[in-house]
């Protein structure tokens, strides 16, 4: 069994999950020549912070439902290796993973997917009945299926991201009195509809809505540099 990376860094791939997957399944070598991404980890290894240390050593697999509903048993995701030691002999060398910036840490349901369930429940009032006939009409291949207490996960993932936007002041549309008072349900609203409408400059092109947001969170944290918070979900390194 693969031990887990200690350290997950969030990158902007470019492509949706389901181009990913489709370029990258059933590959053996660096995702970053794969996807030709502008990352050059050859001068500051974002473990140790050592030059010339990471070595790319494969993909681990894991649980993705995509923006469209499309479920992946085995989604790879790139794994990396700093090669400096402890002291003792007995440390082992300590990895770290490149996750899409669609995914969220321990969660098989990618973040438009989240959204967009959360939008027809909570905002447009859809049954749990009709959301799942709605569900069931993306995929032909495999019948998907969210419970109830799904959905309050999904509804403390995205509470728990308003929190993180209050207590850091990024976005000054929620540091507001109105949004320190609202309910619940309003703060919801208010997310959602400020995720969806959000486009993150920081990146050619564009990123628009919550995933751009989740991002442009992620870089005003300092990125990978900083060892930033993700703006949905805890990564390993937080954990």
């Amino acid at each position: 069994m693969i031990d887990l990376p200690i350290i997950q860094i969030l990158i902007n791939i470019e492509e949706s999950l389901t181009e990913y997957y489709k370029k990258v399944k059933g590959k053996n070598y660096d995702l970053i020549g794969i996807l030709d991404l502008p990352i050059d980890f050859t001068n500051c290894c974002p473990i140790c912070g050592g030059v010339d240390c990471v070595r790319f050593i494969g993909y681990y697999e894991r649980k993705v439902t995509d923006e469209n509903g499309t479920f992946y048993k085995k989604f790879p995701i790139a794994r990396y290796k700093c090669r400096r030691k402890g002291k003792k002999k007995t440390v082992k060398h300590k990895t770290f993973s490149l996750l899409p910036y669609q995914l969220v840490p321990y969660s098989q349901y990618s973040i438009p997917f989240i959204i967009k369930c959360l939008t027809l429940r909570c905002i447009e009032g859809l049954s749990i009945l009709k959301l799942q006939d709605y569900l069931a009409s993306l995929n032909e291949h495999k019948i998907l299926s969210v419970s109830v207490d799904q959905l309050l996960g999904f509804k403390a993932l995205v509470m728990k991201a308003v929190s993180k936007i209050m207590a850091t002041k990024y976005y000054p549309e929620f540091d507001s009195e109105g949004f320190k008072e609202a309910t619940e349900q309003g703060l919801l609203k208010s997310f959602l509809d400020f995720a969806q409408c959000f486009e993150c400059f920081k990146t050619e092109p564009r990123i628009r809505g919550p995933c751009g947001l989740g991002y442009d969170f992620y870089l005003n944290g300092g990125g990978y540099y900083k060892n930033a918070y993700f703006l949905f979900g805890t990564p390993s390194q937080f954990r």
